[in-house]
C-alpha cells in the first residue's frame, strides 16, 4: 500500500524552498544570494525557521521510500531509475539554468553589460562568474540532485545488506527517548562535513537512518501517536536557536544542538504527515507528480523576476509577493511545457 504522506511531505518541503529562496534576497545574515535587495528580519526570521529541516527532511524521506523502491526494483532498475531521475536532470540544469542565474548576478552586483550568450561563454570557462552571489563551481539548487544520487548509490549495498540486520533490532519497540538520541550519531556526521549547502556526511546518514528503521509501520504508527509531544520540544529549541544566532559563539556542541533541532523536526512531521495527511486527491497527485520539475525550474525563474521586480517596485512588502507568485507561476508553465516533449522530459526527469 502507497504511502501518500510521504509524497505528500516530499511536495510540501519541496514548495517552501521557493518561499525560502525568495526571502535569501532580503536575509540580514550575511548571505550573498544572486540579486539582493532591502534586508528584512522578518524575511529572514521565516528563512531561519526553515533552514535546519526542510531540506534534510527531504533526504530521510528518501531513504524511507528508497527502501519501499528496492522491494520492487532490481538493482539495475533501481540504478537506471536514479541515473534518469537524478543525475541527467543534475547535468542538464547544471548546463541550462545555472549560467542564467549567473547573468542576473553579474548584472546585479557588477553592472555586466554584455549578453547571456558571452556570459554561458564566460561561465563555463570558469564554471563561475567570480561575481557576488556565484560560488566557484556553482551549480545552484542542483547541489541537491548531486547529493541524492551519490547518496543513493553508495546506501544501495548498506540497505541490502543491513536491512534484515536492523529490522532485527526492533525499532518500533524503541521507547521515545531512545529514537530521539539518534540526533547523537547524526550530529557526529554532520560535523563530519559541516560544508553549504548541507553536510553530505549528515545526509547520508539521514538517508540510512530513513531507510534502515523508519521504513516500518509500526514505528510510523509510533511516531503518529507521539507527534504532539515532539513537536512542542521541537518548536521550543527552534524559537531559541533563532533567537540566539549569531550571539553564541560555534563550539563542541554544535553540531549536536542543530541535529537535535532538525531530528525532532523530522521526527515531529514525519508522524503529523502520517497522522493527518496519508490521503490523496487530483491536488496532492499534481503536486507531487510537479513537484520536482519546481524545484529544478524555480531558481531561474527567481532570479531573473527578482533581478526586474526590485528595480521596479520600491517596497520590499510588494515585491517579495510579486516574485513568489511570478515564479510559482512561470515554474509551473515550464513544467507543463516540458512534461508534453520527450526531449524535455528525458532532460528534466519528468514522468510522461
Amino acid at each position: 500500500m502507497r504511502k501518500y504522506f510521504l509524497d505528500n511531505l516530499r511536495w510540501m518541503s519541496v514548495l517552501l524552498v521557493i518561499p525560502y529562496h525568495v526571502f535569501l534576497c532580503y536575509n540580514t545574515f550575511g548571505y550573498e544570494y544572486y540579486v539582493y535587495a532591502t534586508p528584512m528580519e522578518a524575511f529572514s526570521f521565516f528563512d531561519l525557521l526553515c533552514a535546519p529541516w526542510f531540506m534534510p527532511l527531504l533526504f530521510f524521506v528518501s531513504g524511507i521510500s528508497t527502501t519501499y523502491a528496492l522491494e520492487k526494483r532490481t538493482n539495475r532498475q533501481y540504478l537506471t531509475e536514479r541515473l534518469e531521475k537524478l543525475l541527467i536532470p543534475f547535468l542538464s540544469g547544471a548546463v541550462l539554468l545555472t549560467p542564467l542565474m549567473a547573468y542576473y548576478a553579474r548584472k546585479h552586483y557588477e553592472g555586466y553589460a554584455g549578453s547571456v550568450l558571452d556570459n554561458y561563454i564566460l561561465f563555463f570557462r570558469h564554471w563561475s562568474t567570480g561575481a557576488k552571489g556565484v560560488p566557484p563551481y556553482e551549480v545552484g539548487q542542483m547541489w541537491f540532485l548531486l547529493y541524492l544520487f551519490a547518496i543513493s548509490l553508495a546506501a544501495l549495498p548498506i540497505l541490502k545488506l543491513a536491512r534484515e540486520g536492523c529490522g532485527r533490532l526492533r525499532p518500533e519497540q524503541w521507547p521515545l527517548w531512545g529514537v530521539v538520541l539518534l540526533f547523537i550519531p547524526l550530529g557526529w556526521a554532520w560535523d563530519l562535513t559541516p560544508s553549504r549547502p548541507q553536510s553530505l556526511a549528515g545526509c547520508f546518514a539521514l538517508f540510512l537512518l530513513g531507510g534502515l528503521f523508519f521504513h516500518h509501520d509500526a514505528l510510523q504508527a509510533k511516531l503518529a501517536r507521539q507527534a504532539w509531544r515532539l513537536l512542542f520540544p521541537f518548536a521550543a529549541l527552534l524559537l531559541a536557536g533563532v533567537g540566539l544566532a549569531g550571539r553564541l559563539g560555534p563550539g563542541w556542541w554544535s553540531p549536536y544542538l542543530h541535529a537535535l533541532i532538525m531530528w525532532l523536526g523530522i521526527l515531529a512531521l514525519l508522524g503529523l504527515g502520517r497522522r493527518y495527511f496519508d490521503c490523496t486527491n487530483p491536488m496532492t497527485r499534481y503536486l507531487s507528480a510537479s513537484s520536482f520539475a519546481l524545484y529544478i525550474f524555480h531558481q531561474a525563474w527567481l532570479v531573473m523576476i527578482a533581478y526586474y521586480a526590485i528595480a521596479a517596485i520600491a517596497s520590499p512588502w510588494l515585491q517579495a509577493p510579486v516574485i513568489l507568485g511570478l515564479c510559482l507561476a512561470c515554474s509551473l508553465a515550464s513544467y507543463e511545457a516540458c512534461r508534453r516533449l520527450a526531449l524535455t522530459r528525458f532532460l528534466f526527469g519528468i514522468k510522461r
